[in-house]
Parts: C-alpha cells; sequence; structure tokens
C-alpha cells in the first residue's frame, strides 16, 4: 500500500503547484484517486484474473448482487498501474491480480453519463478532455459510493 501511495504522489508532485495556484479540486487522476480513493482487498472468493477491461469490471459489477465499479490504481510489479475492477463493502470481487487495489467506487448513473458523453468505457482513467472538469470542480455529489477502508489522504488515516 505504501508503495503504491508513494508512486502516486510522486506521479502527482508536478501539477500540484499549478493546481494550488489555480483553485483546482484535484492536480490528476493519481490526485483525484489519492483524495476520493479508498483500499480494496483481493480475499479468497475473489475472482483474479491477468487482466480486466473497464468494460468487464463494469458490466461484472452490474450482474453483482451489492457489487460496485471501481476506477483506479492497482500496484502491480512495482507499478502503479490504471485498472478497474468489481468491489463489495472492502472486498474485490472480480479484478485484476495486483499486489494493492486503491480506487474511487462510482455510481452506475455517474458511469453512464461520463461513458455516453465521452465513448469510453474508463470512466476516471480515460486521457479523454471530457474528464478535465471533474479534476476542476471535483466529483460530482452522488458520484462516489460507500464502500472500501480510507484512502491515504482521508481524515483519521
Amino acid at each position: 500500500m505504501q508503495e503504491l501511495t508513494a508512486a502516486l504522489i510522486g506521479l502527482e508532485a508536478p501539477f500540484r503547484t499549478l493546481v494550488d495556484d489555480s483553485g483546482w479540486a484535484h492536480a490528476s487522476v493519481e490526485g483525484l484517486v489519492l483524495d476520493a480513493g479508498t483500499w480494496w482487498t483481493a480475499g479468497p472468493g475473489t475472482r483474479l484474473q491477468p487482466q480486466v477491461t473497464f468494460s468487464d469490471a463494469y458490466s461484472e459489477a452490474a450482474r453483482h448482487q451489492g457489487g460496485v465499479y471501481v476506477e483506479g490504481f492497482v500496484w502491480l510489479d512495482g507499478a502503479p498501474v490504471a485498472a478497474a475492477w468489481c468491489g463489495a463493502g472492502g472486498e474485490v470481487i472480480y479484478g485484476p491480480r495486483a499486489d494493492a487495489y486503491l480506487g474511487v467506487p462510482l455510481s452506475p448513473h455517474f458511469c453512464r453519463r461520463v461513458q455516453q458523453r465521452n465513448g469510453t468505457a474508463a470512466v476516471l482513467m480515460s486521457k479523454h478532455p471530457g474528464l478535465l472538469p471533474v479534476l476542476r470542480d471535483g466529483v460530482p455529489r452522488g458520484a462516489v459510493l460507500p464502500g472500501g477502508r480510507p484512502g491515504p489522504r482521508s481524515p483519521g488515516s
């Protein structure tokens, strides 16, 4: 977990002063995940795959009772990798095989709106310019669902 947090902080660092001066909510997608993300754990019931596409994770979340679609970063082979998975509570139900999971559980309504507007399967992890308002203004109310354990920048962690 510490390696993933440190790597994301390092990736965000070049953008931090620009954002501090501009008043944007998040310096980068890495900063957004550090600010709004929660930790997830793969357990004995997790269906781990070598690679999971964003659309597969989204479909799995829709099929799983109590499942949520999560986008964020995983720690894999000593590096942060953008990823998506289906989670419930704090556990990864279906997702990529990784050493650590830090992600933002997203509401289906928010996902559908962004996916339709941008034409991408990824919501937060997309390189689409339509993500800039989320970085500038923050994630809209109701877009983030409960799940996972407090992330690195959450109060009390």
